[in-house]
């Protein structure tokens, strides 16, 4: 038995009519989904006339049954069940069992008498899409509709992405293999449509991936398509559908996707668009967007150690932040971020306006790595980080300034942190925290913070993550335990040694964290102590913001002192250099003798990511398996269920296939510092002398639904090279252990090609399995932060390298 309530968002009202004899209009008799005639046998009807029925009724119940309400329904003499009743329409099925041509006689019977017979027209097809909301019900891959976002109150909707799957709802479609029963659906096998219909989604070909009825709906037809993949961007695309040598009438359209919108470019995380990606034949595009770099680079060493947004692609258009003002080691305040918009033109992006924000970095370089400001689009419109703890909301044609949220006023304590996520309601969400900086950002405890939700009406909530957390987490001014002292080494002292502790410090958001939205609307975030990032948490939420769960981050990992290489570990054996001290316990981290932590550090960018079966992933870091962190894996009630020994700074991109999900991420295995101390007496810096079992190696990995390896491809590249202003290389080898890749989150294309920048100033495109691999050098090897890749909507690849924004393809 299946409740039907899904047909009430295409029910028109009616009044209740007093009890008379019923009146079938002419012309009448309509399909359900088109509103026009003929109709079909097996298809979903629409009866419109006067004093139908007494009152208003719906089947609640499979099979539908011949009456309802007191009403009946025949063709021809023959029942039709029925939908729904009202005095003004009646939705029933037009019983198989009517012949397909000619016209038959419609009678309805409401209890008192029966209407005069009327004449329809029927015909063996006459397709047609349900509407609603102007827009055809066309299902995206995450259950909401391909409308543009926020266009159908009530309903979740954005629009579809090129090469994803689209489930179209209709009717008129036709005979079925094997034949239906009238009033009955198919939950018991599939009913494939003897003619296959053609799909034009944009004016460009859609294959068609099953057509025939819809599972669970009675007298409904599904269509699977995939989007293809050169489809334009359009906020109404038009639908032409063809079966049986019959076009359908009735003009439907859908939204067609933005392509990169958002961190991750979409609110899962998944940074999967479902695109085939471009060949990395030749540099299309080379913007400048950070002139800071050399200022940075000077002030840190020659490291790179800034954040920098995703580029967001809109069809046509691409968008980016850039940077000016002056560098400050002192204070990232002296800086000034903003968006700019470009527009392909000609084979070339051309520059159509720019907005400075005046969203302002917390702390200084001295507290950790620059923070990231980032864009989302969506609603028409482009939202930036602000001031304050505000979003601003630009008119995406031109960047004037439509209005701007202030949940928190002009509090200058008050700082926007983290990507801006855009669920598929327009719904707006990010992270704040309310800090009084005078001693730089650690000087003082977190006033508060706050996850914040700005619908797509714009109304404003938010929920503290003090209070979210306060049933597990310790108070602010408790003592939380950090790790032992140098003097101590090697660690742990002895199996029942206790490491020193500090005060907790509140909780408040991590400080790059973007919220990932589940398509259920659970929303799952990231918090810590504000002054030790051992203490942290992975939070689940109502879509009200209210509390759904939430799991410690704390003494989750046992692959610490004596674990074997072979057996999951990564340190040396105890009681030799890089090892833990002689007769530590199994498993333990050495910096606090206890199970490993999950830590939210600031220098990290390190958001959750949604898979396919509702289980989330987040890199967290720690010291003691060579600064590697671990990719953390929890349900979707918050069970931990493992993890992989690496997720420093990354967010796992998913690849759906075959039924089943990979996460990719970046995996290196560092050298250059000791195994989980800093003093190289007892922590050499040798990794692959010190531990030849686990050298220093750089890879990609490709992990299954369990975090088992599937395939790696290992960065062997020896030469760092730099690009000459007339475009020759010079290059030195210097690096005998292969580079580190510095992408933080890699992008991944329909075909699963992976693509993800290296330090060693290469773009490469990973194909399944790892090989065969191309590559592309952009600026310069560089010791960088981790930066995002993205996939426009025809497969160009929109990548990074020293400040510069750069676009390959064919």
């Amino acid at each position: 038995m299946r409740v039907l309530a899904w047909f009430a968002l295409f029910l028109v009202d009616a009044a209740v009519a007093a009890a008379q004899a019923p009146l079938v209009e002419p012309g009448g008799v309509v399909d359900a989904a088109s509103f026009t005639a003929p109709v079909v046998p097996g298809s979903l009807v629409s009866i419109f006339g006067s004093n139908l029925a007494s009152g208003t009724a719906f089947a609640g119940v499979v099979p539908l049954p011949d009456t309802l309400g007191g009403v009946s329904v025949s063709f021809n003499g023959i029942a039709a069940p029925l939908l729904y009743v009202s005095g003004q329409q009646i939705n029933a099925q037009l019983p198989w069992e009517v012949p397909t041509t000619g016209p038959v006689s419609v009678v309805v019977t409401n209890g008192v008498a029966a209407s005069t017979p009327q004449t329809v027209q029927v015909g063996p097809f006459s397709p047609g899409l349900f509407m609603i909301g102007g827009y055809a019900v066309a299902v995206n891959p995450d259950g909401s509709l391909a409308a543009p976002t926020g266009a159908i109150p009530g309903v979740a909707s954005h629009p579809a992405t090129p090469g994803d799957s689209l489930v179209l709802w209709g009717s008129g479609f036709g005979a079925v293999n094997p034949p239906a029963t009238t009033g009955n659906n198919s939950l018991d096998t599939l009913r494939n449509a003897v003619a296959t219909p053609t799909v034009i989604i944009g004016g460009v070909s859609a294959p068609v991936t099953f057509a025939g009825l819809s599972p669970q709906f009675v007298g409904v037809y599904q269509i699977n398509v995939t989007m293809p993949s050169t489809a334009l961007p359009a906020s109404a695309a038009a639908i032409q559908i063809e079966t049986g040598g019959v076009t359908a009438n009735v003009p439907t359209t859908i939204a067609i996707g933005a392509g990169w919108p958002q961190w991750a470019q979409n609110p899962q995380h998944t940074s999967s668009p479902g695109v085939p990606g471009q060949s990395l034949t030749q540099i299309l595009a080379d913007i400048v967007y950070d002139p800071l770099v050399s200022q940075e680079q000077y002030a840190q060493g020659g490291e790179l150690v800034a954040h920098y947004q995703v580029p967001l692609v809109d069809g046509n258009d691409v968008y980016m932040e850039y940077k000016s003002g002056t560098y400050s080691a002192s204070t990232f305040s002296t800086e000034i971020w903003g968006e700019n918009k470009f527009t392909w033109q000609n084979g070339q992006l051309v520059l159509q306006w720019g907005y400075a924000s005046d969203w302002k970095a917390p702390g200084s370089s001295n507290d950790f790595w620059e923070p990231v400001f980032h864009a989302a689009i969506g609603n028409a419109v482009v939202y930036l980080p602000g001031a304050s703890g505000s979003v601003i909301e630009l008119n995406k044609s031109n960047g004037a300034l439509i209005q701007r949220f202030a949940p928190f006023g002009t509090d200058p304590n008050t700082y926007e942190t983290g990507p801006i996520t855009m669920d598929a309601n327009g719904n707006l969400y990010y992270n704040a925290i309310q800090v009084v900086a005078t001693n730089g950002f650690y000087g003082n405890d977190s006033t508060n913070s706050w996850l914040v939700e700005i619908t797509s009406g714009g109304a404003v909530s938010m929920a503290s993550y003090p209070t979210l957390t306060a049933s597990q987490a310790p108070a602010s001014t408790s003592q939380c335990v950090t790790s032992f002292a140098d003097s101590q080494l090697p660690w742990p002292p002895s199996p029942t040694a206790t490491p020193a502790t500090n005060t907790c410090g509140s909780q408040r958001a991590g400080l790059n964290v973007s919220p990932a939205v589940a398509p259920d609307g659970t929303i799952y975030t990231v918090s810590r102590a504000h002054f030790n990032d051992r203490y942290s948490f992975l939070i689940a939420l109502n879509p009200d913001l209210s509390l759904k769960w939430i799991a410690s981050l704390r003494n989750r990992f046992h692959d610490g002192c004596g674990v074997s290489v072979a057996n999951g570990g990564w340190l040396p054996p105890n009681g030799t250099p890089g090892g833990c001290s002689a007769g530590a316990l199994l498993g333990v981290d050495p910096l606090t003798n206890q199970p490993g932590d999950g830590s939210v550090i600031d220098d990290a960018s390190a958001t959750p990511a949604v898979a396919p079966d509702g289980t989330v992933l987040f890199g967290a870091w720690n010291r003691y398996n060579y600064a590697q962190g671990h990719l953390m894996h929890f349900d979707a009630s918050g069970n931990y269920l493992g993890a992989f020994g690496f997720g420093w700074d990354t967010t796992a991109a998913i690849y759906a296939h075959d039924g089943t999900w990979s996460a990719v991420t970046k995996n290196n295995h560092y050298g250059g510092f000791g195994s989980y101390c800093d003093v190289a007496t007892f922590c050499p810096t040798d990794r692959s002398t010190n531990n030849p079992a686990s050298p220093e190696q750089y890879f990609v990995t490709q992990l299954d639904a369990n975090m088992n390896i599937e395939w790696s491809y290992q960065n062997t590249n020896t030469e760092s090279c730099t690009r000459n202003a007339d475009g020759t290389l010079t290059c030195v080898s210097d690096h005998p252990n292969g580079f580190e890749w510095c992408v933080n989150s890699p992008a991944i294309d329909a075909n699963g090609v992976v693509y993800a920048n290296s330090e060693d100033g290469n773009l490469f495109a990973i194909p399944q399995g790892g090989s065969p691999v191309t590559e592309i050098f952009q600026q310069l090897a560089l010791g960088a932060a981790y930066t995002p890749a993205s996939i426009g909507g025809d497969g160009k690849i929109y990548s990074q390298n020293d400040g510069h924004l750069f676009v390959v393809g064919n």
